[in-house]
């Protein structure tokens, strides 16, 4: 079995176009960061707690992701409410941060890490036009209040993987084919896979 530790609708997505049978059991966990720890540091510590305990099952495999967005080394967590979502994107608007996204795999023989890393940047945007989209987009469920799919998105451009910001870093799943390739309904062609990069 695949376990899918996450509800994220995004990550769902990315496993349903890739054809994966899997099911969705998210491992709730405490995403608080400690006093003086680094982002990337928090991200390895969330994801694999996200992952629970290890399968028993040898032919079970769990997933686990976590993203966070981070501006002049400080991360950017969930907003907590509309006001927040609109100060953090004041924040960012007109600037560049960064997105790392971590990815944790456990079988019953091992636990993996990995992360990717995209650059973000963003549109000048007036006030009022950063009001309009939080209150149409509602992006209180995404790192760094905002989402590069979003109509009205205010990214301008990235350098890095799509779906990386997105919330899943696929070519590192990709690097690990061989764990999650037989829960595959059917094969990826190269044309299939490029999409998501």
């Amino acid at each position: 079995m695949l376990l899918l530790r996450s509800k994220s609708p995004r990550r769902k997505e990315i496993f349903d176009t890739l054809n994966l049978v899997y099911e969705i059991d998210p491992f709730e966990v405490d995403e608080s960061s400690f006093a003086g720890e680094r982002p990337l540091d928090y991200l390895k510590r969330i994801t694999l707690a996200k992952l629970g305990p290890a399968p028993l099952n040898s032919s079970d495999l769990y997933v686990s992701a976590d993203t966070i967005v981070v501006f002049e080394n400080s991360i950017l967590q969930k907003p907590t409410d509309i006001q927040d979502a609109i100060e953090m994107l004041r924040m960012l608007n007109g600037k560049s941060h960064f997105v790392y996204s971590g990815l944790g795999l456990s079988s019953h023989e091992k636990t993996i890490f990995d992360y990717d890393t995209s650059e973000v940047e963003f549109k000048k945007l007036e006030k009022e036009k950063i009001q309009k989209y939080v209150k149409e987009a509602l992006p209180l469920d995404k790192a760094g209040a905002y989402g590069i799919q979003d109509f009205g998105s205010p990214v301008k451009n990235f350098k890095g993987s799509y779906t990386n910001i997105v919330g899943f870093p696929i070519r590192k799943f990709y690097s690990e084919h061989d764990l999650w390739s037989p829960f595959l309904r059917g094969n990826i062609t190269i044309s299939e896979w490029n999409t998501f990069q």
